[in-house]
Parts: structure tokens; C-alpha cells; sequence
């Protein structure tokens, strides 16, 4: 602040043509509460940026949104949950994408709730902006936004005929190509067309382990100097969105129609073996079950190398010590370091202006989406953890809302929303340790029915009060079909393959329930430059089925989790429009925490991966943005976010203790931003360095809290210079992420009690691209 006032002062004594100017923010329009308003003018905890801003900060994905928002925490989920994200706010969420569980933080894209985290990695391209809502919003967004919601607006056919085309290189081959381009198809309709195709080579090289250490006793599977057989982390999305709108000049009626199409054929998300201690389970040695070579350390690679041995295959026969006995188990498995999604939607959203004080909107929408994934968790030519698994979601949402105004006095909003979705998980899954070879497809049906009111009183100009409710009501079922790989069911025989699973096939489990969700709030502006607010607001994230019953007596259902979040802030444009200082503080009242657990008291299996409610607890934190714009070329942006969680019960069961934290609830996360704008004259444009730093603090990733899920602190640095020519036709950018090369980790999956074995999620290393880009 001290440095800004230094540089505000300069700048008043400035030459004309250098004064400083208002914000170069401008004044985003938001719907956040069903009705469009300035930012500065909505009572919630709120991040809105713009396309061009997104651009501008390297954030192409939804997984970037870290970066420009406190207290959210977004990542592609480690290798066990496929094509998915891990969306944290304010430490909810959710990191597993099993069709059985809800996510934790809603994702929007142009109004219709994506359900699942699985296919939810989306492209940011050609967007109008992206609203980041924190806390509960629980009648704004209904159920599964507990934590907040990321809500993604595509830009609109406006028919100007504006477009561009952007190709982009850089390290790994990297080679994208972006574009869109507005028509006028006829009076009052109009088309946009946009694509997106990238392209990078994984950085995470794969070695095959009989190949580099020949005297191992492993054989070989490769021939040749490199001992290479694959990469993860690559990245192969294309995707493309076509956008009609209907909207005459004059008339009541305005419709939008999209279509969208995204194929996902990634790498699967780079994983390092960090721990391994599994003697028990072996590389086979005929006549000598004991013999072979044991899963250990042999296996890890050097700390900060960016490689593993993993060859996603159980290639041979292994033994596994089960007791005091040695069982072989065949393997024939072969998957492959993919992980897919295949996605496609059609949506339509009608706004009727059915008077002067009254309109209607309906959002129908469809969305499809499969894809497969394989899992080699061990990183190793051994079989601790390999897995395959195919994904199928579609859903059918359907939204009416009706507001209007009551004088000058209310305006208000009521509607109704349904949610009806079929999905599946089919896969093949091999755990040599616990006997496990099986075949599994299970059916998901999941259908929400809610109805919401939302009214704001404006008691005088300056003061209103705001009151809001939604009652939803939920229905989930899951069925169950195990087999053995040959299809035949498992026997009860003690120690035969896959005797754990007897009569779970044709099984089936469900849940219901219902919630009413409730928002009070006030605020007042005390001058055009400053907004205060306070509020109680409620939210819940959806109960479910346990999804990996060992045991049919492990078909059990859980519990919602439930929020109430008291909060109070302000927002602010100080120092006349130069300086826009946004702050939050809140209190969680957080209750019946889904986590999940290894251990299962009520069954007689004491193989155990199930969903559970841990316990309650209270979080509370504050949270902070800024934009300055000292001169009208330097601008600075920034934010901070602190959470500080404490349990205040807990169930014993599922080994949660009092001094635990729950996964993802980093203690700080902070972000900064500065570009200075260097005109070089008039008839040569504008070059504009940028400099962006993002840091978060240590969380553990899972609900029993060890050094081994602990995910350490991370700082991070990116660069951008662009030159835009003077017309602003061409803009030619270079830059380089993770700037310093920081090795770091995303998440950990971590079983080291049941598997021995504990595997990380590797971000990105430091990589430089070139970009250019023409504007029409």
C-alpha cells in the first residue's frame, strides 16, 4: 500500500497524456443473484474476470482458476478417478469422481450445472467471463455448490462480425490453435462459431524397469538404448461450439441455442511412486512361491525426477502372501496411461419479456459424456494397484424462472429446477493383495427435484435486504455386478480369487432425502465508493451409496454434509476508481463431513474403502482482492485467502481424530499480478511484461492425516510479454510457466496401511510457448 501511494503521488504530477485513468477492469456485469448487476454491487464473495483478462493471466483451463481466486483450489484429479477435477472452495469439495458421490463446488457452463466432476477438465476458449462464487449457495445454485460454484458465460453471437484466429508452440511440441468468428445470419439472428485444438507431449517420462537393470530378475518388455515406453502428462483436446441467437430488434423474445463437442484424449495425469513396502506381493519364481522380486524401494525413482517405472500391465503371474499362505494370481491385464472424455451438449434458453416489470427464462439442456481410464498406481512392472475403467454420463436439467419488481420496493425471483441422470462405471480391477481380479458394471441413476425463491427489499436507496430459500428433493440408486474376468460369479471358497465379493452381484442401494436451504442478508452503501454487506447462508452437498462394497453388508448409504456460513464483507473503488479493494470474512458451521475411510466396523471384512461422516466442525477465514491502477499503464492485482479448520466431533470409526484437518484446507493461498503497458509510438503499438505469482500453503489430501498425503507448499511464477500492434489487430506474446522450474505435487494417493504404496500427482514443469494472434 505504501508503494502504491508512492506511485499514485508521481502519478498526479504527471504530464497530461500520462494521468492516471479509472480501473482498466471494467465494470463486469454479473448474475449471481438471477438478475444482472455490477460486480461491485453483489452482496457475495465473488471473483469476476473476463475473457481477455483470463488470457491475458495464461489461465486456458478450469484447472487454472487457482491461480485468480483465494481460498479455490482446483486440479485434474490423480489417476484413480479418470478424466475428472478436484474442486475445492474454502476447503470443500470433492476429489473423487465415482458417480455415487456429488461434488462439492457446482460448475456451470452458461447456466446449465454440469453434474459430476468427471469430463469437467473444460477448455476456457472464446469465453465472456467467468464468475468464482465463494460459501454456500445454496438457494442461488442449489445442492453440490456447498462450497461455492465456478460458473463459465461463453461470449454470445452479437452479429458485429468480430472473430480471431490464435496459434500458439512452445516445449513438449506443444501446438495450439484457437478461434471464433460472429455472423449475421439474418435480421435479428445471428451465429458464433469457436474451436479450440491443443497438443503437448507428456513430460513424465515412463522406463521399462527389466530393460535398465537386466540382472533384476524382471524381464524386459522393450529393446533398444532408451529403455523408454511412454509418457504421461500429454495433453490432445479439440473442441468446438457453435451458438445461434435469436433476437429482433424490438422484441419481447430473445432465444439461445448451443451446441458443443470436446474430445479429450489426454495422457493420464503424471504419477511418481513415492512409497513401497509390499513384500507380500511378488514376481512369480516357479517351484518357489516365495521367491521373485518384492515390490520396495527398488521401484522409486530419483526424488525430483520426472519418471516412473509404471508399464500398466500385470505382465506375468504374482504371488501374494494372504495370511500365512501363498496364492498365485494370473495376470494377463494390460491397460495403457490414457485418460479420456468424449463429450457433447445441446442447450436452449429462452427469455421472454412478458411485461414491463415481469420476465420468464427457461434453460433446457442435454449433456453426454464417456470416456476410460488406466490406472497403474504401483508406478512399478509389479501389480499392487492396476485398474481400467470406462465412464458414461448424460443428464437432462430443466430451469423456469420468473422475476419481476414490485415498484421500487422488491424484486424477486421464483422457479424450479429438475436434474435426472443416468450413469455407469464398468472396469477391470486387479489387487493381488486382498485376492481381487474382477470384472465390475454398475448402473447409477440420480434424479434432483428443487423449487426457489429469491427476493431483495430495497428499503431505501442505499439499504437492502435479501431472502432467499430452495427446497430440494434427491433420489439416488446404485447397482452392483461383480464377476470373475472368465464372467462366472466368484465362489466362497476361502483364499480363491475374489471370495471377498460373493453375492454382491445384482445388489443395489439407494438414497433419499430432502433439504430446505436458506440465505438472509443485508447491505448498505455508504457511498458510491464503498458497499458493506452481512449474511447467513445454508448449503448441502448430496448423500450417497458406498461405491466399492468388498462385502455385500458394505452396501450402505451416507449422509448429506451441511453448511451454515455466516459472513460479513465489503467491497470498495477508492482513490477515485484507481484502487478496488475487495474483502470477506466468514465462519462455517460444517456439519456430517464425507470422507472416506479403511476401515469398516460394521462389516466382517476388514477390507474396507467406504464412504463415511466423519464428524462436524467449524472453519472459519477471511479472504481479499485488489486491483489497482496507479497510471494508465501499470496496473496490479492480487488476492489472499486464509482458512483456519477445527473439528468439533468426530466419529471414532472412521479414524478421524480431533487435530485432523480435512483434505484440501490449505491454511494460506495468495496470488499476485503486475504488466506495465510500454508504448513504443504510435505507429508501433504496445509492449505489456507481466509477472504472476500464486502460492498455497501445505494441505493433507486425505481425511486420516499422515506425512505421506501430506502435500507440501508451493510457489509459483509465471511470465508473459506481449507486444500488441498499433491497431491492435496483431498481438505476437512469449512466456514462461512455473518460471523458476519448481518440482511440486498436486494431490497424493496414499494407502500405505492396506497396499503399501503411495504415489503422487506431478505438476507441470517450467515450459515456454510463443503465441500470435490476429483480431478481426
Amino acid at each position: 500500500m505504501a508503494a502504491l501511494a508512492a506511485t499514485l503521488a508521481q502519478a498526479q504530477s504527471a504530464p497530461p497524456e500520462s494521468a492516471p485513468t479509472a480501473p482498466s477492469a471494467p465494470d463486469i456485469i454479473v448474475t449471481a443473484q438471477f438478475r444482472a448487476q455490477r460486480l461491485q454491487d453483489t452482496p457475495i464473495a465473488i471473483t469476476a474476470t473476463t475473457g481477455a483478462q483470463l488470457a491475458s493471466k495464461n489461465v486456458l483451463s478450469v484447472t487454472d482458476l487457482t491461480a485468480i481466486a483465494p481460498n479455490v483450489n482446483l486440479s485434474a484429479a490423480t489417476g484413480l478417478n479418470g478424466s475428472a477435477v478436484q474442486a475445492y472452495i474454502r476447503g470443500i469439495g470433492q476429489s473423487d469422481s465415482s458417480f455415487a458421490l456429488e461434488p462439492g463446488v457446482g460448475i456451470y457452463i452458461d447456466d446449465v450445472y454440469y453434474g459430476t466432476t468427471f469430463g469437467a477438465i473444460l477448455d476456457l476458449n472464446d469465453l465472456d467471463r467467468v464468475e468464482v462464487l465463494r460459501g454456500p449457495q445454496g438457494t442461488l445454485s442449489g445442492k453440490n455448490s456447498i462450497g461455492g460454484s465456478v460458473k463459465l458465460f461463453s461470449r454470445k453471437p452479437d452479429g458485429n462480425g468480430g472473430g480471431f484466429l490464435e496459434a500458439t508452440t512452445g516445449r513438449f511440441s506443444r501446438l495450439d490453435f484457437r478461434g471464433s468468428a460472429d455472423f449475421t445470419l439474418a435480421d435479428g439472428l445471428y451465429a458464433r462459431v469457436s474451436g479450440v485444438s491443443k497438443h503437448t507431449d507428456g513430460y513424465f517420462t515412463l522406463y521399462d524397469y527389466g530393460c535398465l537393470f537386466p540382472q533384476s530378475g524382471i524381464a524386459a518388455t522393450t529393446s533398444g538404448g532408451n529403455c523408454k515406453t511412454g509418457t504421461e502428462g500429454g495433453i490432445d483436446v479439440k473442441g468446438a461450439r457453435l451458438a445461434l441467437r435469436y433476437a429482433p430488434a424490438g422484441s419481447a423474445i430473445e432465444v439461445n441455442l448451443v451446441g458443443d463437442y470436446a474430445l479429450n484424449t489426454s495422457e493420464q495425469v503424471a504419477t511418481k511412486l513415492l512409497y513401497a513396502n509390499n513384500p507380500g506381493v511378488r514376481s512369480y519364481v516357479a517351484g518357489n512361491p516365495a521367491g521373485g522380486v518384492p515390490f520396495d524401494s527398488r521401484f522409486l525413482t530419483a526424488p525430483n525426477a520426472y519418471s516412473s517405472y509404471a508399464n500398466y500391465a500385470a505382465g506375468g503371474n504374482y504371488t501374494t502372501a494372504f495370511g500365512t499362505n501363498y496364492q498365485v494370481v494370473p495376470g494377463s491385464f494390460n491397460t495403457s496411461p490414457q485418460s479420456t472424455a468424449r463429450s457433447w451438449g445441446l442447450s436452449g434458453t429462452l427469455d421472454w419479456q412478458l411485461s414491463g416489470h415481469l420476465s420468464l427464462k427457461s434453460i433446457t439442456a442435454y449433456r453426454k459424456a464417456t470416456g476410460s481410464t488406466g490406472i497403474d498406481l504401483d508406478g512399478s512392472p509389479l501389480s499392487i494397484l492396476v485398474q481400467a475403467f470406462d465412464y458414461g454420463h448424460r443428464q437432462f436439467t430443466q430451469e423456469l424462472r420468473l422475476s419481476g419488481k414490485v415498484g421500487t420496493l422488491v424484486d424477486y425471483t421464483v422457479g424450479g429446477y429438475y436434474y435426472n441422470a443416468n450413469d455407469s462405471i464398468a472396469g477391470h480391477v486387479l489387487i493381488p493383495s486382498v485376492l481381487f481380479n474382477f470384472l465390475e458394471r454398475d448402473p447409477v441413476t440420480n434424479r434432483s427435484v428443487s423449487a426457489f425463491a429469491h427476493t431483495e427489499f430495497h428499503l431505501s436507496p442505499e439499504l437492502n435486504v435479501i431472502a432467499g430459500l430452495r427446497y430440494t428433493n434427491d433420489k439416488k440408486t446404485y447397482e452392483f455386478h461383480r464377476s470373475n474376468v472368465d464372467g462366472s460369479q466368484p465362489s466362497g471358497a476361502f483364499l480363491t480369487e475374489n471370495f471377498l465379493l460373493v453375492g454382491l452381484d445384482g445388489k443395489v442401494g439407494s438414497f433419499q432425502g430432502d433439504r430446505l436451504d436458506y440465505r438472509l442478508g443485508v447491505n448498505y452503501r455508504f457511498s458510491p465508493a464503498l458497499m458493506a454487506y452481512a449474511q447467513v447462508a445454508t448449503g448441502y452437498k448430496g448423500g450417497g451409496i458406498n461405491p466399492r462394497p468388498y462385502t455385500p453388508d458394505q452396501i450402505v448409504s451416507f449422509k448429506p454434509e451441511t453448511l451454515t456460513t455466516y459472513e460479513a464483507g465489503f467491497k470498495s473503488d477508492l482513490l477515485d476508481r484507481h484502487l478496488r479493494f475487495n474483502g470477506t470474512v466468514f465462519y462455517n458451521d460444517y456439519k456430517d463431513i464425507q470422507i472416506n475411510r479403511y476401515v469398516c466396523p460394521e462389516s466382517a471384512s476388514s477390507t474396507c474403502s467406504e464412504p463415511a461422516n466423519a464428524g462436524d466442525a467449524h472453519v472459519w477465514g477471511m479472504e481479499a482482492e485488489v486491483f489497482a491502477k496507479p497510471t494508465n499503464r501499470l496496473t496490479i492485482d492480487g488476492s489472499l485467502g486464509y482458512l483456519h479448520f477445527e473439528y468439533t466431533r468426530v466419529d471414532a470409526s472412521t479414524l478421524v481424530l480431533k487435530d485432523f484437518k480435512a483434505p484440501f484446507n490449505p491454511s494460506w493461498q495468495a496470488s499476485a499480478g503486475i504488466q506495465y503497458a510500454l508504448p513504443l509510438g504510435k505507429a508501433l503499438g504496445t509492449l505489456t511484461p507481466r509477472l504472476d505469482w500464486n502460492y498455497q500453503s501445505s494441505f493433507y489430501f486425505n481425511s486420516t492425516n499422515n506425512a505421506y498425503n501430506l502435500v507440501d507448499a508451493r510457489s509459483l511464477f509465471n511470465l508473459r510479454v506481449s507486444y500488441d500492434s498499433a491497431d491492435k489487430v496483431w498481438q505476437l506474446s512469449a512466456g514462461v510457466t512455473n518460471l523458476f522450474d519448481r518440482f511440486y505435487y498436486t494431490g497424493k494417493s496414499e494407502n500405505v496401511a492396506n497396499y503399501g504404496v503411495n504415489s503422487g500427482s506431478v505438476g507441470r514443469p517450467r515450459e515456454w510457448f510463443v503465441s500470435l494472434r490476429r483480431t478481426f
